[in-house]
């Protein structure tokens, strides 16, 4: 618990990981051509973009099928909505 703030090496391994998954997702954007937002589950633009992308970009394995946040937008997909009745 708060090991970033109580121990300077996961502090700096923090730093380090954050900055290189940033540099990741730039890479990926630039690859498929679209701003995908911050790759954060609570990042409306990234629940945009999957919403509109989930069956999209599967040759460039941008998305983990297993996380919470793809399976809601593939599922969302199949969903009946309320005028659809």
């Amino acid at each position: 618990h708060k090991a970033d703030r109580n121990h300077v090496i996961v502090a700096a391994a923090s730093i380090l990981a954050k900055v290189t998954r940033d540099r990741e997702l730039e890479k990926i954007k630039e690859q498929i051509g679209f701003d995908c937002g911050s790759g954060y589950p609570s990042d409306p633009k990234v629940k945009k973009f999957l919403k509109q992308h989930v069956n999209d970009f599967k040759e460039h394995h941008i998305f983990r099928e297993s996380w919470a946040t793809f399976q809601n937008a593939k599922h969302g997909l199949n969903q009946s909505k309320l005028p659809d009745y």
